[in-house]
Formats: structure tokens, C-alpha cells, sequence
């Protein structure tokens, strides 16, 4: 392959048109600390290059896709925007930067059609609206008690406080996982968000043993949870065998112990930095749900990668079989051609068509349950606390990367009694 060398030293392949080249790094980029914000950096990018796809050298190089428009198109065509890395080994994911072929398999997540909605049904049924529904009053209780928990206090650091425990140990009941290893498993899940593939191995080994052990477990002996349905679901005409299991675990694993707490976190945060919106769904509830969507449009998490699976033009830019492809959900919500003033948080949004829980055929399973935790938290929040304010004596830390993530979130209130 023809190499051209235009950024820092940093290699350019010469399909790659000149004017595409963006100087962007999704681990550390300068506008994250510009901005002082994750999303904000996005959206500055965005700005300074515009909306559609760019490659960038910075983690053995990849393109990024930036636009809304463009964005809904590659979700949906898995013929050139594969999740599966076939380069390394059947149903492994696509990572940036590459693993050198240690990359996990993850089920449905890294398969495409048609072989990915036969590992997709069973999480459908599992996390249809109807069995979401009921785990309701289970999610009620441990809201209140954690809000109970908190509210005399006057302040707390809402990350390992509420956001961290309130969904992962939804998760980890539904999962049938050991409650008193959450802290140890979350320490994996920041490994794996590392731009070092070698602590992102060590974590996906340790989630493979812990997993695994568990999957042996309700192997002979099956109990009332998540990991023993699915054992006993139909996969085209059979069960699923133990690797596919492991495949569905870390697909799980990944899900529930990070997403929703980095929902849960900037979404406080923003509410905590807007007092007249505090009062004013105290005094009307039903702006909970139009919270939500703009707290999920606002704040998108995931940034999936993917490869390219055939040579195509997409977007005016030239592709080949192999380059890799961040899609960048968050920056597509933060797209002025699909949202008006797209940084403002705006509840009265009508706008409502974000790319959070991704589209097409990887469109999020756990959508229905991510919505119902969220509803019932602020439902319980805003019946319980006071309004909360950003502690100005220390301000949150964020951590870059393929999931935004923010690190630390300490707030203030008056302490109820």
C-alpha cells in the first residue's frame, strides 16, 4: 500500500483524499481540554472541519463520521460497515486501535445480518417492554433507598454514590453476578475503554474467567436469571454453545456496567447546572420523559467502531477493504443540520430522532430498560431532593475515549432532613 506522511509523522494511506485528513484524537484530543468538555470538544471538531467523514492518523488511523445525515446511512449498511473483524478472526469486534488480533467476540454486537439476528432474538425477548415492566418496583426501592441515603447529607459524589450503583446493580440481579465484586468489575470496565490494548486484554481476560465461572454454574445448576435463560434460548435450531455464551456475557458485561452510569452522570450534572428546570419539572412531572430524550440526545455515550468490509465511495471519501470507521453518535446529535443549536439543552426540543441507542439493525436491545431506569430515578429525585447545584470547590473529570465518560461528579444542596 502507497503511504504518505502529512500529520506529525503519522502515516496517511494515499486512497485517503488530503482534504479529509483531520488532526483528531478520540483518547486525548486537544479540544476535549480547550472546551473543558467531552462533547463539546465534538462538537467544536465538527466546526473547525465540518460534518460528513475524515480519517484520522492517531490510533493506527481510522475514519470518523460526524454527520447525522451520513451517519443513519452507515448504521444501516453493514455490507461496508461491518462490526465483525474478520481480519482477526470470525465474530471478533472491531477495536481502535487494533488488538493485533486478541480482539473479543461479542454476540449479537460484532456479527452482522443475517447471522447477527439469530443471536439478537433472544435479547430482544429478554428486554422486551412487557419483562422490563416488570422489574419496575424492584428499580423504584433502590432508587428511594440511595436517594434516602444521600439527601441529609448535602453533598455526595454522585458517581459512586447513585449513578454507579443504582444500574449495575439492576444489572448485575438480572445478570445473577455477585454484588460485592461491583467495584472490581467496574475497574475492569474502565480498563477496557483504555486506548492500551494491552490493559483492554487484561480486563476482557478477567471478565472471560468471571464470566465464564458463572456460565458453568447455571450450566448445572440454572437459577431465576439472565445468564440461565439464555443458556436454554433457541440459536438457529440449538442452544448456545459456552464460547457463545462468553460472547453474549461480555456483550452484557459491557452494556450494563457503563453505559446508563454515564447517562445517569451527565445528565445529572447538566440538571444540576440549570435550577429553573430543577423547579420546573418538580412542578410538572410529565416533563420527565422530554428530560430524558434530550438528556440522551445531548449526551450520547458509545462511539462503535467498525470496518470496512469492501472498497466504496461513501460521503466523497474514497474507502478500502479493511480501513477501520468510528461512528461518532455523539457528534451526529450535535449536528446543526439536524438540530437546531444543538449544544443548547432544550427540554421543549422537538427534534427527537437522536442516534443515542444507534439505528438499523445494532440499534440497542436494552433501550426499553435504559428508559425505565431513567424515569423511575427522576421520578424518585425530583419527589425527594432539593435542587442540586455543581460543587464549584471541585469541579467533575472526564475520560475520553470510545465511551465519554465522566470520572467524578460532586454535588451540593441543603441537607434534607
Amino acid at each position: 500500500m502507497n503511504i504518505e506522511t502529512t500529520i506529525e509523522g503519522m502515516p496517511i494511506p494515499a486512497h485517503v483524499d488530503p482534504r479529509l485528513v483531520v488532526d483528531y484524537d478520540v483518547y486525548g484530543d486537544r479540544r476535549f481540554f480547550e472546551t473543558g468538555d467531552l462533547h463539546e470538544g465534538l462538537y467544536k471538531l465538527g466546526e473547525e472541519v465540518g460534518r460528513g467523514i475524515f480519517w484520522t492518523p492517531h490510533n493506527g488511523g481510522h475514519w470518523v463520521i460526524n454527520s447525522h445525515a451520513l451517519m443513519f446511512d452507515a448504521v444501516r449498511n453493514y455490507e461496508v460497515f461491518s462490526s465483525n473483524n474478520k481480519a482477526a478472526r470470525h465474530g471478533a469486534m472491531v477495536m481502535i486501535p487494533s488488538m493485533g488480533g486478541d480482539e473479543p467476540i461479542f454476540a449479537p454486537q460484532s456479527l452482522d445480518p443475517p447471522e447477527h439476528g439469530t443471536f439478537r432474538k433472544p435479547l430482544m425477548k429478554a428486554f422486551a417492554p412487557a419483562v422490563v415492566a416488570r422489574m419496575e418496583a424492584g428499580i423504584r426501592e433502590l432508587a428511594r433507598d440511595m436517594i434516602a441515603a444521600i439527601a441529609p447529607l448535602g453533598k455526595a459524589e454522585f458517581l459512586s454514590m447513585v449513578a454507579e450503583p443504582l444500574p449495575v446493580t439492576v444489572f448485575m440481579k438480572m445478570m445473577g453476578m455477585p454484588l460485592e465484586r461491583i467495584h472490581e468489575f467496574r475497574d475492569w470496565m474502565s480498563n477496557m475503554a483504555s486506548d492500551d490494548p494491552a490493559n483492554r486484554a487484561f480486563a476482557f481476560g478477567n471478565i472471560d474467567k468471571a464470566m465464564g465461572e458463572l456460565i458453568r454454574e447455571r450450566q448445572a445448576k440454572p437459577q431465576d436469571d439472565l445468564i440461565s435463560r439464555l443458556l436454554a434460548e433457541d440459536v438457529g435450531g440449538r442452544t448456545p454453545t459456552y464460547d457463545e455464551m462468553q460472547a453474549y456475557c461480555l456483550l452484557l458485561f459491557t452494556a450494563g456496567l457503563d453505559t446508563l452510569v454515564n447517562a445517569f452522570t451527565f445528565g445529572t450534572y447538566q440538571i444540576a447546572k440549570m435550577p429553573e428546570l430543577q423547579e420546573r419539572i418538580r412542578a410538572d412531572r410529565s416533563l420527565i420523559n422530554p428530560l430524558i430524550e434530550e438528556i440522551l440526545r445531548r449526551f450520547a455515550i458509545a462511539m462503535p467502531p467498525r470496518r470496512v468490509a469492501k472498497d466504496a465511495e461513501f460521503g466523497g471519501a474514497t474507502l478500502k477493504q479493511g480501513d477501520l470507521v468510528m461512528l461518532a453518535l455523539p457528534a451526529a446529535n450535535l449536528d446543526p443540520t439536524a438540530f437546531d443549536d444543538p449544544l443548547t439543552f432544550n427540554i421543549d426540543r422537538e427534534e427527537q430522532t437522536h442516534m443515542t441507542f444507534n439505528s438499523g439493525p445494532h440499534r440497542c436491545v436494552g433501550s426499553h430498560l435504559a428508559r425505565l431506569e431513567m424515569r423511575v430515578f427522576f421520578e424518585e429525585w425530583f419527589e425527594r431532593m432539593p435542587n442540586v447545584y455543581p460543587d464549584p470547590a471541585e469541579p467533575p473529570t472526564y475520560r475520553p475515549g470510545l465511551n465519554l465518560t465522566i470520572c467524578k461528579l460532586p454535588l451540593i444542596w441543603e441537607p434534607v432532613a
